[in-house]
């Protein structure tokens, strides 16, 4: 690793945004630790040949899995600037169908995760001379998500932990953001049956005539992490085209 470049650490890295985001991050000066769940073989093909990325499995549920993941990058770069809180789960299932074990699944990933990765990246981040926290998060945080409402009710949580982390880690000199990402063609989407029709509708709806991707969302990453925005903290930025704002 040239200790020129900033290390990031991506959860959540083998598809979608997380990949987007760590493919960026490589291909503008960073260092990635980008990290992946099950399916290895995906992010192998993504990110194996690149020198400037490290490929960690990690369950980001799994305190000691963190500990472990940590460990390594201190060993292996002594520091962290930038650490993107991105792995999660969906369910769409309404209440009265969802069951325990995927709320508790989602709650998780997406709060008990990002608690973990920041807790035990507190160290390595308070080492660098400027450092980040950025929370991949969602609107739904503010929004009644009846198909979804797991992941609805755990981004509130995590995003008032934004916040509050906000706060309570300036005094390390460690900015936190939540970035909301807007509608993106990921795999996740092939799931629930959303097909070239539907998201040409959806980009025919959106303020600026299109649908985000993983790209938009990467910029705005490297954005807040930049000397440029190095007053900026406790953010939360919509890359949806203005979408967020429409009446219905």
């Amino acid at each position: 690793m040239a200790m020129d470049k900033r290390v990031a650490l991506v959860t959540g890295s083998s598809t979608g945004i997380g990949a987007g985001i760590a493919r960026y991050l490589s291909e503008n000066g960073y260092f990635v630790y980008a990290t992946y769940l099950k399916n290895k073989a995906l992010i192998e093909k993504e990110f194996k040949s690149d020198k400037n990325v490290s490929i960690l499995n990690l369950d980001v549920r799994d305190e000691k899995g963190v500990k472990d993941a940590i460990e390594k990058i201190k060993r292996d770069s002594g520091r962290l600037d930038l650490l993107v809180n991105n792995a999660a789960v969906d369910y769409n299932i309404p209440v009265e169908e969802m069951d325990l074990d995927k709320w508790n699944e989602t709650f998780d990933v997406r709060v008990k995760g990002t608690f973990l990765m920041t807790k035990y990246a507190i160290p390595l981040l308070k080492k660098a001379k400027r450092s980040t926290i950025i929370n991949i998060t969602s609107s739904w945080a503010h929004e009644t998500q009846p198909s979804f409402p797991a992941a609805a009710a755990a981004e509130a949580a995590k995003m008032n932990f934004t916040k509050t982390c906000a706060i309570a880690l300036a005094k390390y000199g460690i900015r936190t953001h939540s970035v909301n990402p807007g509608a993106t063609r990921t795999p996740l989407w092939d799931l629930w049956g959303v097909g070239d029709k539907e998201w040409e509708a959806m980009a025919k709806a959106n303020p600026l005539g299109r649908n985000c991707t993983p790209k938009d969302i990467a910029k705005m990453v490297k954005y807040l992490d930049s000397e440029e925005a190095e007053y900026l903290n406790g953010e939360e930025i919509y890359v949806n085209g203005g979408n967020h704002l429409k009446s219905a």
